[in-house]
């Protein structure tokens, strides 16, 4: 499965971290991902990046956040509220309004 990490989860950029030394010496457990492990900005951005690796997944850094929020059943999650909570109450508002105004 590959997951998706982002940047600023973790934090800024930290100058002392080399993460190029950090991925060199984790190349022997993880060859195919020295170049992923090499972009981690401080240490807990690796260490996110391990952990991911360790469990089997792939990695990579996604460069917008919220991207959840893009997620199928999350936008039909909002659709849903908007559908069958706000609308109804805009509704019901709007009707106090008119019987306010003499209408009904």
């Amino acid at each position: 499965m590959m997951r998706c990490l982002y940047r600023s989860d973790y934090g800024p950029a930290d100058p002392g971290f080399n993460a190029m030394a950090t991925a060199q010496s984790l190349a022997k457990d993880f060859p195919a991902y020295t170049n992923v492990l090499a972009t981690a900005k401080n240490s807990r951005q690796m260490d996110a990046l391990l952990r991911r690796l360790e469990h089997g997944d792939s990695v990579t850094w996604c460069e917008t956040g919220y991207g959840w929020v893009q997620h199928p059943m999350v936008a039909d999650g909002f659709t849903l509220a908007a559908t069958f909570i706000l609308l109804p109450v805009a509704c019901w508002r709007f009707s106090l309004w008119l019987k306010r105004r003499g209408y009904q």
